[in-house]
């Protein structure tokens, strides 16, 4: 992972995204780049606040300030972009990220119209995108990344996605646990089918690489992943994105959605 984006809009959140975004480029020796998303035409009708208040010479000033504080702060190279859209924020991003390996950005969690896109709309940036993402909640802060928790699911998870896990693994030297949470003891396919992950990691092995497997079991899945990272003290968790149907959003629950309403450590969210 050699080229980083994130999004920025001069909150609070954002500015705790970029922070974690150039630790991590600096750690990954990444180059990293600032996207601001100026929309000439707010597709819900609300106007930011953030925006109403900057011209596009303030942008631009405040931006490259921002670059010179990451540049001579971390030492990496680092460039901003400014995107006028008349799409909506998640599109724009998603959009620009096709030319990127990894999208870093703030998120508060809850609803707020006043926080750009870092609050709910982040998971719509999630559905959208082609590029990994790391959520970054607000008041996260960043640490070395020794251990990530990957939730998988036998039933959903593609075994070639763990080849998205080593691409941010590998270079950091983490350590990986797979975790498969059920509501009641693994079945005979369930376990055959960590059998098959358990080759296909070996198989894919790096020297730098310890892979490590658990099991939990719980009727809430989000609950039981959220005290593992903190009973683990483990620094991301990583969850592979399963585009689901419309009978899936009506009548299971969306892992996903409800772990970054709640975590207080970074998402990796993945699918190809």
């Amino acid at each position: 992972m050699k080229k980083i984006l994130c999004p920025v809009d001069f909150s609070d959140v954002s500015a705790n995204g970029m922070e974690y975004a150039s630790h991590l480029a600096k750690a990954l020796k990444a180059s990293l780049t600032l996207l601001y998303v100026r929309t000439s035409i707010w597709p819900e009708a609300v106007l930011l606040k953030q925006e109403s208040s900057k011209s596009n010479e303030e942008i631009q000033s405040s931006l490259s300030l921002f670059r010179t504080e990451v540049q001579n702060e971390f030492g990496i190279d680092c460039n901003y972009h400014i995107a006028t859209t008349t799409d909506t924020l998640e599109d724009t991003v998603a959009s620009v990220a096709k030319q990127y390996d990894l999208v870093v950005m703030g998120t508060n969690g809850a609803d707020n119209t006043y926080q750009y896109f870092f609050g709910s709309n982040t998971y719509q940036l999630i559905e959208q995108s082609d590029c990994p993402i790391v959520v970054v909640p607000q008041g996260c802060t960043y640490r070395p990344i020794d251990l990530i928790v990957y939730g998988y699911d036998p039933d959903t998870n593609p075994i070639f996605l763990i080849d998205q896990l080593k691409k941010l693994a590998a270079p950091l030297n983490s350590e990986l646990k797979v975790l498969h949470i059920a509501d009641d003891k693994p079945s005979a396919e369930v376990k055959r089918r960590m059998e098959i992950l358990r080759d296909a990691v070996k198989v894919r092995e790096s020297r730098n690489l310890t892979w490590s497997f658990d099991f939990q079991y719980s009727g809430d899945v989000w609950w039981a992943l959220d005290q593992y990272m903190k009973n683990n003290n483990a620094s991301v968790l990583a969850l592979s994105f399963h585009q689901r149907s419309l009978i899936e959003m009506l009548f299971s629950e969306n892992v996903i959605k409800k772990v970054a309403m709640v975590a207080d450590y970074p998402l990796y969210v993945f699918w190809k």
